[in-house]
């Protein structure tokens, strides 16, 4: 059976329709398990037909929604699951890679409520255990009468401009030759823009105006909701704070490092984004 591209025609409910078959996501610890083949389909749904050796190792099943009329599940796979034969498993960054956006989001919800269900198994005012509810994605204490539903947390993600030239940033922990945008958490009381101009202010010592929104994406590490803009620099002197950015400099918009973000996530979409505007203003 030949899996759609896209996810048109999802629903995002719990509440199972009972179909014949299902799209089955796969996860072993916060990794995909991919049917053998399903890299070059670019996709990591697997036909409940086809699932039969895995059913063994399932400890726990969850209805995401459904797709095209189909329930769409997520299991919780043991790890001795990646002996068996004709499947591999896939990290979730890697996963965008070989899936796409709209696949990764999917994948995305799947981890997102497995993890949510493990770090609210017990209520944070009584400690009595949670229940799962059956007709929303719910974690309920009937003794408070309090219901814990799955946290998103924002955070932003900027690229600052400054004519033809871009600033890109390489994080502390990465290699030498990768470079990004800049990016933070919201803190508490926060608006986006206020978030944008104090994590750009603190991380490379420079000053933002002309913020432009350009677009969301789902990042589940664990379950944040990344908020992407464009801005232009104010000041241009760069001070890294030698803390969360080893290195940080201005880059023509036709002569950008080599190992930047791809386009499926944020940062590479915002890279993109910029070249192509700024590659129509010089002609």
């Amino acid at each position: 059976m030949t899996i759609p591209a896209s996810l048109n025609g999802f629903y995002a409910s719990p509440v199972s329709v009972n179909t014949e078959t299902k799209w089955i996501i796969a996860v072993v610890g916060r990794d995909i398990l991919l049917a053998d083949g399903s890299r070059m389909a670019k996709n990591p749904l697997i036909d409940s037909d086809a699932t039969d050796s895995l059913g063994f190792f399932c400890q726990r099943k969850i209805t995401l929604g459904q797709w095209l009329s189909r329930d769409c599940e997520v299991w919780d796979l043991m790890p001795e699951v990646t002996a068996t034969e004709g499947f591999s498993l896939v990290g979730l960054r890697d996963l965008l890679t070989v899936a796409g956006e709209e696949i990764f989001s999917l994948a995305c919800r799947a981890v997102q409520l497995l993890d949510w269900q493990d770090k609210h198994r017990f209520c944070g005012s009584c400690g009595e255990p949670n229940q799962a509810t059956a007709k929303e994605h719910a974690m309920t204490c009937h003794k408070c009468n309090i219901n814990n539903y799955p946290r998103i947390s924002p955070c932003v993600i900027v690229l600052v401009t400054r004519g033809d030239h871009c600033l890109l940033a390489r994080n502390a922990s990465w290699p030498t030759n990768r470079f990004g945008a800049l990016a933070g958490y919201l803190e508490a009381g926060e608006s986006a823009e206020q978030a944008l101009h104090r994590e750009v202010f603190e991380e490379v010592g420079v000053e933002i105006d002309n913020i432009r929104y350009v677009g969301s994406q789902s990042w589940p590490y664990p379950g944040q909701l990344m908020l992407g803009f464009i801005a232009n620099a104010v000041t241009d002197e760069i001070k890294v704070d030698g803390i969360e950015i080893a290195e940080a400099n201005w880059f023509r918009y036709d002569q950008l490092p080599g190992n930047t973000a791809p386009p499926g996530i944020m940062a590479g979409r915002l890279i993109q984004y910029y070249v192509e505007q700024a590659t129509l203003a010089c002609r």
